[in-house]
């Protein structure tokens, strides 16, 4: 298999991925949205005071996005998958 062969294997399971994330945030609740979108945006205490939500809510929006394969953990810090 050559590089320019990873390459287009890379690309088109990127597209994937993407579509898929965009088909399930689109059934996201409203919090669960607003949490996503802000994701690697804002840290965990700054999303509490822009949503004015608690901080488990976060938390759990969080473990929820990630269990799905939307969100990836990076030490205590939360990032999109693409």
């Amino acid at each position: 298999m050559t590089n320019e062969d990873i390459k287009k294997i890379r690309e088109m399971l990127e597209f994937l991925v993407k579509q898929k994330i965009s088909e399930r945030v689109s059934h996201l609740t409203g919090t669960e949205k607003k949490v996503y979108d802000l994701t690697g945006i804002k840290g965990q205490s700054e999303l509490v005071k822009t949503l004015n939500v608690a901080p488990n809510t976060i938390s759990n929006v969080w473990k929820k996005l990630e269990s799905e394969g939307m969100l990836i953990k990076e030490g205590k810090k939360y990032r999109k998958v693409v």
